[in-house]
């Protein structure tokens, strides 16, 4: 776990073409000041700023504005202006896509054929339509590149749901490589693999057992032998129940973590705001066809594979699953962390039974 986490989110061509104030907080994120060093912050600036040295190359990013627009995105802002360019969440990794898949790459190659030439007298390079020590073609260019990156990557630091403080992050940034660096390598290397082996599985299985707990004593609810805790919104044809983990059962489900984010759903209008923006732009003809899911219960978490088993063809079910019936301590996502608890509301629209 060397290249600690958001090493994908700064990838110029993974999170920038996919995607990627006040002192309000936002999904955990404040401002922070020089009070007391944030260790967590301060060594993900040093990653940050690791990364985007051996990333971006020859390409020389106007650094304030980056830095403002990280913090802008991670505070909360929904748009900042680059001159009469709107930036948000929803526009820059277009933004980013549209110059680093058309312009990029191209000057790269451009300025290879000028180191080329240097060398081969009879290579005759081509004339540079940019700034070959920024690698930008204007500075208007370099200004909305620079700020749709910060906003980019701030916008992703809200996605990793971490407690941070951007004061200690661009702290961290800033003095990466400098002789002013607070924490070592090695230092900053045996933070994180402690913070992200042992201090977030804790605390997601303490704050798991706690919202499990109060769950429990919601009326209606009832616990399993397992720890499954479910309830029954609505019966069904309980002689056409799943009986075995054998069974085949289609479904239309939604499913949410602890803290009620969505991240995974079989309706359209259920699923998270970047599942809906991709099947919008490439499945326009059928993106909202909303087809109930099929599996058989025994290729699905365990707390599925019980908790189906408790309602009828055409009943509905919410389960809450605790983690060792779910992910485990391996976790499946971004949104599912390690000994993370989930819940399920699901729909039982048909059972089929083994042979």
């Amino acid at each position: 776990m060397k290249k600690i986490i958001l090493t994908a989110a700064f990838s110029l061509f993974a999170a920038f073409v996919i995607s990627c104030g006040s002192g309000k907080s936002v999904d955990g994120i404040v401002k922070g000041n020089k009070s007391k060093l944030d260790t967590l912050s301060y060594v993900l600036g040093m990653n940050l700023s690791q990364g985007m040295s051996r990333d971006l190359g020859p390409m020389k990013l106007n650094t304030e504005l980056f830095k403002n627009a990280l913090e802008a995105a991670a505070l909360g802002e929904k748009a900042i202006k680059s001159g009469e360019t709107e930036i948000t969440a929803e526009t820059a990794p277009n933004q980013l896509s549209e110059f680093f898949m058309t312009k990029y790459g191209k000057r790269v190659q451009q300025m290879r054929a000028q180191e080329l030439a240097k060398s081969d007298s009879t290579a005759t390079p081509e004339a540079l339509d940019f700034n070959p020590e920024t690698m930008f073609a204007s500075d208007e260019e370099q200004n909305l590149i620079s700020s749709a990156i910060g906003f980019a990557t701030g916008a992703d630091l809200i996605k990793s749901q971490l407690p941070l403080q951007t004061y200690w992050l661009l702290m961290g940034y800033d003095e990466a490589n400098s002789a002013n660096v607070k924490v070592t390598i090695e230092q900053a290397e045996a933070f994180m693999n402690n913070y992200f082996t042992v201090v977030i599985p804790q605390n997601n299985k303490k704050a798991s057992e706690e919202w499990l707990a109060q769950v429990e004593k919601e009326s209606g609810v009832k616990k399993t032998e397992s720890g499954l805790l479910y309830k029954i919104v609505a019966e069904g044809d309980m002689s056409a129940k799943a009986t075995s983990p054998t069974d085949t059962v289609k479904v239309h489900y939604k499913g949410t973590t602890r803290k009620d984010q969505v991240f995974d759903a079989s309706r359209f209008v259920d699923m998270p705001a970047e599942r809906q923006e991709m099947l919008k732009r490439y499945q326009p003809d059928s993106y909202m066809n909303d087809n109930p899911i099929e599996f058989p219960l025994d290729r699905v978490i365990k707390g599925w594979t019980e908790g189906m088993q408790l309602v009828g063809k055409g009943g509905k079910i919410i389960l809450w699953v605790p983690a060792e019936l779910a992910y485990g301590e391996r976790g499946a996502s971004n949104l599912i962390g390690p000994n993370d608890a989930l819940k399920f509301e699901v729909d039982l629209i048909d059972v089929k039974h083994a042979k």
